[in-house]
């Protein structure tokens, strides 16, 4: 008996120093935890967005900014999930009753309507949340939390100019009229031409759309 309490004690103590680096490696302030769990919302809530608006919109720009959407955050959200499990911080896994009261009530409509209003609140959306996540850096006491907070503003960042170039355009249905099944097609015409055609001054949101990851 004795022999085996000293190999179960030799054996804790290999084991200690493992532990104290697991702990050690895992702590993280609690404002910084709140933090990571507020930037898994935002990716939550422009991860269901973005699914909604890619198989609603109207226009292929907006359609594929959608997409990029769901892409982008997906990978960021997953970049933080590997993140918090480090730190042994559980993230949100659903969308805020508040953004899902707001989808539904955005999905009342339709066509260039739609376009226009999910652009609009796309550009919305990302000058508050990269305002919120500059603070959030400058805040941040974890140097990894900090890195990965850093990564997403600019990733956030490139989201609102291409948000603010397609809000700008016709392809977010800006020169729609009535809302009309007569106006639905003249507002999906000028669509295309931005997507084909560069020189336009509403082209320069070709340049913007590359969708890089």
């Amino acid at each position: 008996m004795r022999s085996l309490v000293c190999l179960f004690a030799v054996g804790a103590l290999v084991a200690l120093p493992a532990f104290a680096q697991i702990k050690s490696d895992q702590k993280i302030d609690n404002a910084d935890a709140a933090a990571m769990k507020q930037l898994a919302q935002a990716n939550l809530n422009e991860i269901e967005g973005g699914k909604a608006a890619a198989s609603k919109a109207q226009s292929p720009d907006v359609k594929r900014f959608a997409q990029k959407m769901v892409d982008d955050h997906t990978q960021m959200l997953n970049d933080l999930k590997a993140l918090a499990r480090q730190k042994s911080v559980s993230l949100p896994e659903s969308v805020s009753l508040k953004d899902m009261a707001q989808m539904k009530l955005m999905e009342r409509s339709s066509g260039a309507e739609f376009d226009k209003k999910y652009m609009e609140e796309m550009v919305k959306d990302h000058q508050n949340d990269l305002k919120e996540v500059q603070d959030l850096a400058a805040k941040a006491k974890d140097a990894d939390f900090r890195a990965a907070v850093q990564k997403a503003s600019s990733k956030i960042a490139e989201h609102l100019q291409l948000a603010q170039r397609i809000a700008g355009s016709s392809a977010a249905g800006s020169s729609s009229n009535s809302g009309s099944s007569g106006s639905s097609n003249s507002t999906t015409t000028p669509a295309p031409g931005a997507t084909t055609t560069p020189s336009t001054s509403s082209g320069q949101v070709n340049p913007g759309i590359t969708y890089s990851k």
